[in-house]
């Protein structure tokens, strides 16, 4: 049943009593209500936010008219992304000279692609650099060069590519008209979109651009499942004057026709446009739109679109809406999440659900036989146990039937890997405890086994059944007895025996400051088992004391960019095959900027290594051997 706008206005405020007097259950895993309340006109929607939105987001005008007060900026956290085995090798098809194979972009689940600032086919490589497109012609190394410079509306995000076809992801800004409360003259003002650019790249050196599709807000990420391609964008709501999402086909208009919004308050929203369209052919985009807090994890599995984030209790006034007994044993901290089920493009929300705790990021999640799998970490230190981590199974309902909970007192999830029916769970306060975890009964999860050792890992990545890789930091006491990071630590785990875990080997690259990409965004990780290869960037400090210095511990920093290179025997641990320098070593080197690898991929026995600026071919049997340096166009726009 759809409501329209006087009916629904009604609804909502009827909704808003009963909350308050506990009659009307809000959303959630344990909630026999799980739904979101559907709106579809822009009058319904100004009365929702009327409604429901903390007074504090608006400044009441001489006539009794809410007038807007403009939150701080725009800008949310941006999803994370990762995989689930090695990429996957395929052939180079159709095009002429490429290799006979290559890696792909470090995916969580096989069968969904992600979205990533670098692709490759096995001949070429595509990448962006703020607003340009650059595609090299990368095989063979020794013939390299740059064969398309593509300047792109906006400023480029990610990409896709699916055969002779490349979608372009773009953010910019498109002008309308207003008129404010109390004024007759309308006034400029300008909304973020996000664009897809289709092209045809069946000619590298002249890309031909057949499609554009257009959505609501700012580029969050995407996934591509199949020939369709889900890209979830953000925007803040205009609060005195909303109006329904629409996206555009090139130059046509498609309305969308409803917004899900949580029948209970919040302190402040961002509306969120998930939108679908096929890569080829003339299929027409969809979309769905809905009203959520600022979202930061996704996680989409080849049905469904999970979007999870940390639910806000509201402010001031509605406090009553909230309050739990001091006595309660349940943690006021809650993660909402909403599942939405695709196929083929069409796009249905079916469920919403909480579980206590946050989520880390999307490796916290995972579906299983029609399960949601969730690893959470409870932080709330108005109670004697102030932190401990979590593991739910929801149903498809997103309804809690299994739970583990109280796991590592005072400790927080660091990285969680989902295996099949096994759990991999690392903890941090001063050492790293990796847990084995057993969901085979999603109704009663289980504890089998836990290794302890220093540092601790930010990722897990499956190296077989039985071997799991982490790579994360060593960590040193100070001074003061806290625990400091340091260097970069590689480890390998043997979970053969699940009930006892044993570490093979560790190794740690650097001092204090080093670092890698990996920690922060799984597509940087590159592992091949047949090639025997596992390619890890590197900005490795180096402390160097000063000879003669009249002040103890005086020392200067030496900084090393690159790739390490290692070989892996599963019973025996790391062997490294070498190092590919690429960079200054200077404070210029910065994270997504300069000459710093965020990136590595191979064709062959070609590794390739990828910064903002600069792609570097090495041979794989001799890595000294540089056989390709070539220069991209770099723009900081992006970050201007």
């Amino acid at each position: 049943m759809v409501l329209h706008a006087p009916q629904q206005s009604m609804l909502l405020f009827m909704v808003l009593i009963a909350v308050s007097a506990g009659i009307f259950p809000v959303s959630g895993a344990d909630s026999s209500n799980a739904g979101m309340l559907e709106i579809t006109d822009e009058e319904a929607l100004k009365a929702y936010l009327k409604n429901v939105t903390p007074h504090i987001l608006y400044l009441s005008s001489p006539d009794g008219d809410y007038a807007f007060a403009p939150e701080d900026g725009m800008a949310s956290p941006g999803f994370m992304a990762a995989k689930e085995k090695a990429p996957a090798q395929t052939s180079a098809g159709s095009l002429a000279k490429g290799a006979t194979d290559f890696s792909t972009t470090n995916i969580q689940v096989s069968g969904v692609d992600e979205a990533d600032f670098v692709k490759n086919d096995g001949k070429y490589i595509y990448i962006e650099s703020g607003d340009t497109l650059t595609i090299v012609d990368a095989f063979p190394p020794e013939q390299a060069k740059i064969v398309t410079e593509l300047p792109v509306d906006g400023s480029v995000s990610e990409l896709f590519l699916a055969g002779d076809r490349l979608v372009v992801f773009s953010d910019s800004y498109d002008e309308y008209w207003y008129t404010p409360t109390g004024s007759s003259v309308p006034v400029p003002d300008y909304r973020r979109k996000c664009q897809a650019v289709i092209y045809d790249i069946s000619d590298r050196k002249n890309p031909k651009e057949v499609r554009t599709i257009s959505a609501p807000g700012s580029y969050e990420n995407a996934r591509m499942i199949g020939d369709y391609v889900y890209v979830i964008t953000q925007e803040s709501p205009y609060y005195p004057d909303p109006y329904m999402p629409v996206i555009y086909d090139g130059a046509t208009a498609i309305t969308i026709p409803r917004i899900w919004c949580p029948p209970s308050p919040m302190n402040e929203y961002q509306m969120h446009t998930l939108t679908s369209f096929p890569v080829t052919g003339s299929g027409q985009p969809q979309a769905e739109s809905f009203l959520l807090g600022y979202s930061n994890t996704l996680y989409v599995s080849p049905r469904n679109v999970y979007i999870a984030y940390e639910k806000q209790r509201p402010w001031y006034g509605w406090d009553m809406f909230e309050e739990k007994s001091a006595e309660s044993s349940e943690s006021e901290q809650e993660s909402v999440i909403h599942r939405f089920e695709i196929r083929n493009g069409d796009i249905t929300y079916k469920a919403t659900g909480t579980v206590p705790g946050y989520l880390l990021n999307q490796f916290s999640l995972d579906e299983n036989r029609g399960n949601l799998r969730l690893a959470t970490t409870v932080s709330d230190w108005s109670r004697d146990e102030r932190q401990y981590s979590n593991v739910y199974v929801c149903d498809p309902d997103l309804k809690i039937i299994g739970r583990l909970e109280h796991l590592a007192p005072e400790e927080k999830i660091y990285s969680a890997r989902f295996m099949g029916d096994l759990l991999y769970l690392v903890t941090f306060k001063q050492t790293d405890p990796l847990f084995v975890i057993d969901l085979s009964n999603p109704y009663q999860p289980g504890l089998l086994g836990e290794l302890k050792i220093p540092g601790y890992s930010d990722y897990l990545h499956p190296y077989d059944e039985t071997h799991l890789i982490g790579i994360g930091k060593d960590t040193m006491e100070n001074e003061w007895g806290g625990i400091v990071p340091t260097g970069v630590k590689i480890a390998l785990f043997d979970v053969r025996d699940v009930n006892n875990p044993r570490l093979i080997e560790s190794l740690v690259i650097g001092e204090k400051g080093s670092d890698s990409a990996v920690l922060s965004d799984h597509r940087a990780f590159l592992l091949d088992k047949e090639k025997d290869i596992m390619a890890i960037p590197i900005r490795e400090v180096i402390h160097k004391p000063v000879q003669g210095s009249a002040y103890e511990g005086s020392h200067t920093e030496e900084t090393w960019q690159g790739t390490y290179v290692f070989g892996i025997n599963p019973d025996t641990g790391f062997t490294e095959k070498g190092r590919i320098k690429q960079g200054t070593g200077t404070s210029d080197d910065e994270w997504w900027y300069g000459s710093t690898v965020l990136r590595s991929l191979f064709m062959d026995d070609v590794v390739y290594t990828i910064s903002k600026d600069r792609i570097v071919g090495s041979d794989l049997k001799d890595l000294k051997r540089r056989l390709m340096d070539i220069s991209i166009r770099h723009t900081n726009k992006k970050w201007e």
